[in-house]
């Protein structure tokens, strides 16, 4: 069996897929770096095991991968939600000649504010780590990357600051992704749930639905509107809530939403 995610080694991934070896599969497994999402997902297999960013608790949504839920037949077995501490990291230490940091996207977005106030320009990477192996080899003084400090000493880089997202319990939320639930015995009972489905086109729609679990007692943890895939011109709506798709109230509730909503699909459970 085999474990892909996304990003090269000292990546928040790669750290997941490190830590979920022992800690749910109790035993070593041999990891696969890809550098984009694309490829992980193309590699769904029967014996293979997947790592991927969901959500960040600052950020939000990473999109790409719940679309994917749509796309292909994937299930979650777990969720592991990892602590993100970002520093800026660069061939020496000196801040004031720092004017551009290298990064992904998301992990720039978690570090707007002391990119701001430092007044250094963004530019966007494909992995955090993979910024500080560019930033390592070009030898410019002027760049930085905003990574974690495992990336930071793997590719020789000097700390200048650590601890710069802007939000200090920075998480992101990420999914154990398999083919077939039902093939390892690390599976456990459900007790959360995500859907995605479009509305119908009546008056007061949206309110029709969600009353579906209010009236039967289901604790919606999210909700947020997405471009349907077949038009991107039609809301799609993600829904996130408290439950399993035993439960009576669950299937009394997705069963109310087909009233009203249509290409209603469970993403996961967990």
């Amino acid at each position: 069996m085999h474990i892909y995610y996304q990003g090269i080694p000292g990546s928040y991934s790669s750290m997941v897929a490190d830590a979920i070896q022992w800690s749910i599969l109790s035993q070593t497994y041999e990891t696969h770096w890809s550098s984009h999402f694309g490829y992980i997902w193309q590699k769904i297999q029967e014996w293979h095991i997947w790592v991927l960013p969901v959500e960040n608790s600052y950020a939000g949504s990473i999109h790409e991968n719940i679309y994917n839920f749509l796309r292909f037949d994937a299930h979650v077995i777990w969720v592991y939600d990892l602590g993100v501490s970002h520093c800026l990291a660069a061939t020496h230490q000196d801040l004031s000649k720092i004017t551009t940091a290298f990064s992904h996207p998301q992990a720039l977005a978690q570090c707007y504010s002391f990119l701001t106030n430092h007044d250094i320009k963004q530019q966007k990477y494909a992995d955090t780590a993979w910024a500080a192996q560019f930033v390592s080899e070009q030898k410019n003084i002027s760049y930085a990357a905003i990574c974690s400090t495992k990336a930071a000493s793997l590719y020789n880089l000097t700390i200048i600051q650590e601890n710069i997202q802007d939000q200090q319990n920075n998480t992101t939320k990420f999914f154990v992704v398999v083919k077939d639930p039902t093939s390892r015995e690390y599976t456990k009972k459900s007790w959360h749930m995500s859907c995605v489905f479009r509305t119908k086109d009546v008056p007061a729609v949206l309110y029709k639905c969600l009353w579906a679990f209010a009236t039967n007692n289901i604790n919606l943890t999210k909700i947020e509107s997405m471009p349907s895939l077949d038009d991107p011109f039609v809301s799609a709506f993600f829904l996130s809530f408290l439950g399993s798709h035993q439960d009576k109230n669950i299937q009394q509730a997705l069963d109310e939403l087909s009233y009203f909503a249509y290409d209603i699909k469970i993403l996961w459970e967990y």
